[in-house]
């Protein structure tokens, strides 16, 4: 699967894995990404998914907590700049 992170207006595009966080797959690939304490209370590391699905999609809400929601497509675009904490 491919996920692409949308963080300061750049895009990046990473190998996904199945049984991973977002964030996870994130850290891996060293982005840099907002995060604080990886137990989805804080919502630091909450963006929107523009494409693709994810484990953590409520009720039509686009918005999810990377720690915690895990890619359940081939493809999510995920973007850190429109999430609303920011």
């Amino acid at each position: 699967m491919k996920i692409t992170y949308i963080i300061g207006k750049k895009e990046i595009e990473v190998d996904g894995e199945t049984g991973r966080s977002l964030l996870d797959i994130a850290l891996m690939n060293q982005l840099n990404t907002p995060y604080s304490c990886m137990e989805g209370h804080c919502g630091t590391c909450e963006a929107v998914i523009e494409t693709g699905s994810t484990t953590e999609d409520h009720e039509g809400s686009r918005v999810v907590r990377t720690c915690q929601a895990q890619p359940s497509s081939d493809w999510v675009i995920v973007n850190y700049d429109k999430s609303p904490t920011r």
